[in-house]
């Protein structure tokens, strides 16, 4: 008889096997099988993505013959190992998952079983299994075969049995070098129904879960579901935010007034049980089936930013000896966003050190891009940089192919290097992975700006501008907003959009540079001098070689500012030189 304590066993080192709780060996006979069962094992959560399973086990293939592969493979596994009460691989939509609740891996629960079959050591990760051709594989399997002889699992210890009441509560095992409670969760609870009318409920509930939903495709950010969804109070108690095993949590509450649907959202760091934003959305019933969809997503990158805020204040107040992925991670994106060079090296040399601790971690590879990028960018560094974050940004997608970030570093990669429809498509992929992913929709402006489609830049630059009103980058997107007006020759609006970033940023040449165009067309010369000043005086090294940079497709348009501010230049100094001969 089956008890809650049994486990299928899943022995990694040495021979591959599968033995199901009633004892019985399970075969594999597929090698792609057995790699992809421990691909899922030695993951966070036993997931993975089924696209990133595609790359790693079928990459050589084409997409169509890599997908149906992939499907067939999963479909054998389910018929080997799933139980009318017992799943233990979960196939969603666009995920897999190992359910490790109910799959002992020898790697996290050594036994005694290696020395029972031989010598008594516990043999080579995956000893027998290679896959000749497929060099993604290949790759992960030298990385886990070396990151396991550096940190080999601890031989078993003998141990009392443990009473079936804990079995369920037991955590999942984790990578060495991880804690389970590594990086940010939310938990979000249900809606309170405070509008007096039972059947506000299911809009209480829905918004809950589409919510949610949302949410998930933030990737660096664990969302779970908070309660159970039974009606509750209009505010969280001391009592349920203990109960719930998460660092921050969602509470809200649905409202009318009128003909207005009122939505209260608070966002509480746990630990305290301390409110850190609130806000407030208000929908006209008559509109809520097109409004719904705009509220979701600024709700979303709203909350996105107020916690990736969060984790690196607290990553600023401490940085333990013992740093692990995680706390590197954090400190590191604390001294990106600062905008200094000194700390965009500090932030480097953390994002590389992650990295070096977890070779297959897509937060890492992500951040180490996005280091390179930021460095690329201030720095206007060379072609092979480019090429160089082009490569990384494609390894972050295959790493989680789920990930946004991913698809509009590699856009903006493609961009710099002038290719502008790879970009486009690119950058139209991590949007739709990640809809409140503000600066990939600033970057699709950006795009169109360089590549001479500035009347279509507009929306993407607005929605980026109203998802990300916290966003240190902001300016960023202000200074795109310029110069879609200069290129539009709306050189008023240039002008007052140019301004915004440099209050948000006073050192960034490009707006200083629109500005000064702006002017100089308007025939606004002494503005414009002015103008030129502002921009010497934080920009003392300034050459007009910074606009060369730019990586407009059509190169003419790097010429027409580059020949705007020198002409301002010339007329600065000449009338100094008449200054000087007027004083004689």
């Amino acid at each position: 008889m089956l008890t809650w304590t049994s486990k299928y066993k899943l022995r990694l080192l040495g021979p591959f096997s599968v033995v199901d709780p009633e004892g019985r060996r399970i075969v594999i006979s597929s090698r792609k099988g057995a790699a992809l069962l421990a691909m899922l094992a030695v993951s966070k959560d036993g997931e993975r993505a089924r696209g990133w399973l595609q790359t790693q086990l079928w990459g050589s293939r084409e997409p169509k013959e890599a997908n149906g592969s992939l499907r067939r493979e999963l479909s054998d596994l389910r018929q080997r190992l799933n139980r009318p009460s017992w799943t233990p691989l979960i196939c969603e939509r666009d995920r897999v998952r190992l359910d490790l609740n109910i799959v002992s891996i020898d790697i996290f629960e050594p036994d005694d079983e290696a020395g029972a079959h031989g010598t008594g050591q516990a043999g080579e990760f995956l000893e027998g299994i290679d896959i000749p051709g497929e060099e993604a594989f290949e790759d992960w399997l030298r990385e886990q075969r070396t990151r396991l002889a550096e940190n080999p699992p601890a031989k078993a210890a003998p141990a009392p049995q443990p009473a079936p009441a804990a079995a369920s509560s037991k955590p999942s095992p984790t990578w060495p070098g991880q804690r389970a409670s590594d990086g940010p969760s939310l938990a979000v609870l249900s809606f309170a129904n405070l509008t007096g009318n039972p059947d506000d409920a299911y809009f209480a509930e829905g918004f809950k879960q589409e919510l949610i939903n949302r949410l998930s495709r933030v990737r660096w950010l664990a969302v779970i579901a908070g309660d159970s969804g039974e009606p509750r109070g209009s505010t969280i108690t001391s009592h349920e935010a203990r109960g719930l095993d998460a660092k921050y949590f969602l509470d809200g509450s649905i409202r009318t007034a009128a003909d207005l649907m009122r939505i209260d959202v608070t966002l509480y760091e746990g630990a305290r049980l301390q409110a850190v934003w609130s806000k407030r959305i208000e929908i006209a019933r008559s509109v809520i089936a097109t409004a719904f969809d705009e509220c979701l997503q600024e709700l979303v990158a709203h909350l996105g930013a107020k916690i990736d805020h969060g984790e690196r204040s607290s990553a600023r107040e401490r940085m333990p000896s013992n740093a692990n992925v995680t706390d590197l991670l954090w400190r590191g994106r604390w001294h990106l966003n600062r905008l200094q060079h000194t700390d965009s090296d500090q932030a480097q040399e953390l994002f590389a050190k992650a990295l070096a601790l977890d070779p297959d971690s897509p937060e890492a590879l992500i951040n180490v891009t996005h280091g390179l990028a930021w460095a690329i960018w201030t720095g206007r560094e060379s072609g092979d940089r480019v090429q160089e974050m082009r490569r990384l940004a494609q390894r972050s997608m295959r790493a989680d192919p789920s990930d946004g970030r991913a698809y509009w570093l590699a856009g903006t990669a493609e961009t710099w290097l002038r290719h502008m429809q790879p970009a486009l498509d690119l950058l139209y992929q991590a949007v739709e992975l990640t809809p409140s992913l503000a600066i990939a929709h600033a970057q699709i402006g950006s795009t169109m700006n360089l590549c001479g489609k500035s009347d279509q830049a507009g929306g993407h630059l607005e929605l980026a501008r109203r998802l990300s009103p916290f966003d240190v980058h902001l300016f960023f997107v202000l200074g795109e907003l310029a110069m879609r007006s200069s290129l539009l020759g709306e050189y008023r609006e240039a002008i007052a959009y140019a301004d915004l970033a440099i209050v948000r940023r006073d050192q960034y040449w490009y707006a200083h540079m629109i500005k000064i165009d702006a002017l100089f067309r308007l025939g606004e010369t002494q503005q414009a001098q002015v103008a030129f000043e502002e921009l010497r005086a934080v920009r003392p090294r300034f050459t007009t070689t910074y606009i060369d940079w730019i990586p407009f497709e059509d190169r003419s348009v790097n010429h027409r500012f580059a020949e705007s501010v020198a002409s301002v230049a010339a007329g600065r100094t000449r009338l100094a030189a008449e200054g000087d001969h007027s004083r004689h």
